[in-house]
């Protein structure tokens, strides 16, 4: 399933503390009217009374998310540089004090991303993988709730992180979508995603016998993934091996399920042109 990252204030409301509970509802009915100055006057109110509050630093983090995209209007990124820094400042300190917030390592990452700082956002998402193996993945949300489904989560957005890497087409980020997957094979060698972005670039790269050694051993974790068995069929095809093309081609056809039409059909198509 598709992950989107989002600003971290839509949610529900947590009571960590009467202040706490108070200055929170304040400031998100300031914000959903876009009163920054009152916005503003309550978290300089809830950080005097309640500093060590981790929703303080998220709102910190959406305040000054804010204030970058409206100063940031005429700017090539959109956001301005100063208040970016500030929502960073903040968002990096609730991190450090609380390292087992994903909502808050998230909001850093998707930051980096639309700064374009590219290897700070690489080097986020290895600190969170190296990070949820510490933990065994025991992230907490918002006032410190367990996250459903925490190892799935972590998953989701370890791949949307590659994925946005990807789509910026860009061949110089091909050794850092190589980075986090060696991090993942390190820590989770049973995760195929892994070894599937990996081949991807290899394949790119036209590095085919690399892409195949990634592509067999995810195969063995998950011989029945029809993607998999896809991708080892292009490059058996791509090699000039057509019998073994046609043989991954032909359980790519068994093995795809109703919602993988497109790739039965594909397939089946690159079976007629062998």
């Amino acid at each position: 399933m598709k992950r989107k990252i989002l600003f971290l204030f839509i949610g529900g409301i947590y009571c960590l503390c009467a202040f706490a509970q108070t200055h929170r509802i304040d400031f998100i009915m300031a914000m959903n009217v876009k009163d920054l100055k009152k916005a503003e006057d309550v978290l300089s109110i809830w950080e005097s009374d309640d500093a060590s509050d981790p929703e303080l630093y998220v709102a910190l983090f959406n305040f000054y998310t804010l204030r970058s995209k409206d100063a940031g209007m005429l700017a090539t990124s959109g956001y301005d540089m100063k208040y970016s820094r500030q929502a960073l400042e903040f968002i990096s300190k609730g991190i450090e004090r609380f390292p087992m917030r994903l909502d808050m390592r998230i909001a850093k990452i998707f930051m980096l991303g639309e700064l374009k700082a590219y290897q700070d956002y690489v080097a986020e998402v290895i600190s969170l993988i190296i990070y949820s193996e510490k933990i065994d993945n025991n992230w907490k949300d918002e006032g410190f709730m367990s996250v459903d489904y925490p190892e799935d989560m972590f998953f989701g957005v370890v791949s949307d992180c590659q994925e946005f890497l990807f789509a910026k087409q860009d061949v110089s980020l091909f050794k850092d979508i190589l980075r986090i997957s060696d991090e993942m094979i390190k820590y989770y060698p049973d995760y195929c995603q892994s070894r599937l972005a990996a081949s991807t670039i290899y394949i790119t790269q036209k590095e085919f016998d690399k892409s195949l050694q990634m592509l067999l051993q995810a195969e063995k974790i998950d011989p029945a993934n029809a993607i998999i068995l896809f991708n080892i069929a292009y490059v058996y095809e791509k090699k000039g091996d057509k019998g073994n093309a046609k043989k991954y081609y032909e359980l790519t056809i068994r093995y795809c399920n109703e919602k993988e039409e497109q790739l039965k059909e594909a397939a089946t198509k690159q079976l007629e042109v062998l």
